[in-house]
């Protein structure tokens, strides 16, 4: 099952030519990575889990909607943290690394990319979520 989620961000960072992508639990531990040498995966789901409970808080606190994704755009750097909902008790982290995209194009089509991801890693998600 990890071995396929592995696949799924093997395909992602070749499609989308990311630096590093990962799954993890929403407490941040990670369940697969494909990334460059120099990246610490545990780190990245360490501050995606970070930043996605605080998002959490923040929409509960004001009342807005269910989060979906986060994006954080350095001068150089891109980092998307995507939230897949398995129920309302059981989440997970979906996290990429890359250079600031170039055009709105190149945006939408890495957001496409993670649509891709989500889609196909999804029910193994599911099946971990009832171990």
């Amino acid at each position: 099952m990890v071995s396929r989620l592995g696949l799924v961000l093997k395909e992602l960072n070749d499609n989308g030519n990311f630096r590093a992508s990962l799954f993890a639990t929403s407490t941040g531990l990670v369940l697969a990575s494909q990334k460059e040498e120099k990246i610490d995966e545990r780190a990245v789901a360490a501050m995606g889990s970070l930043l996605s409970d605080a998002a959490y808080k923040a929409a509960e606190e004001i009342g807005l909607s269910e989060v979906r994704s986060m994006k954080i755009k350095y001068k150089e750097d891109f980092i998307i943290m995507r939230n897949i909902i398995i129920n309302p008790n059981t989440q997970f982290l979906l996290a990429v690394l890359t250079k600031l995209p170039e055009s709105g194009e190149i945006e939408k089509y890495v957001d496409q990319l993670l649509d891709w991801a989500e889609e196909n890693s999804k029910a193994d998600l599911e099946k971990l979520s009832s171990l």
